[in-house]
């Protein structure tokens, strides 16, 4: 029979950082739900595609300013993961823009939006390393 092994709880000194972690992902992933949001579903209207992508450039820009505040060593492989994550992302967003004004075809809108959003995954492989690392708080 394989034992776990158990965790120890984040450390008082790195709850700030779990805490600006969690503001980056949170703002991240508002942006790309907006962003998905520009992809037709059955009757429903879709967001307009410019207001998509400007939403996910202010995301990308926000999260950016809670980027520091989570560096730390034990997890600055993730840390980094998710910085070119955004800078791919960021690099893709006048190609969404490009694709809708030249196509009305649905799939290479979705192919420009999947390079957006794809990349982004990094956060939530990050936040698996959080929790792999450490017993995070549920009050927290």
């Amino acid at each position: 029979m394989r034992l776990r092994r158990r965790r120890d709880p984040l450390p008082d000194d790195l709850l700030p950082a779990w805490q600006a972690f969690l503001d980056c992902a949170a703002v991240i992933e508002g942006g790309r739900r907006t962003l998905l949001g520009t992809m037709p579903v059955g009757r429903v209207e879709p967001t307009p595609v410019g207001l998509g992508v400007d939403a996910m450039g202010a995301a990308l820009e926000d999260a950016e300013g809670w980027m520091d505040g989570w560096r730390i060593d034990p997890l600055l492989e993730d840390w980094q993961d998710c910085h070119e994550a955004m800078d791919e992302a960021r690099s893709n967003l006048d190609a969404v823009r490009a694709v809708a004004a030249e196509t009305d075809e649905l799939e290479e809108l979705q192919e420009a939006v999947g390079e957006v959003i794809a990349p982004l995954d990094a956060f939530a492989d990050a936040e698996q390393t959080w929790r792999r690392t450490w017993r995070i708080p549920r009050d927290r």
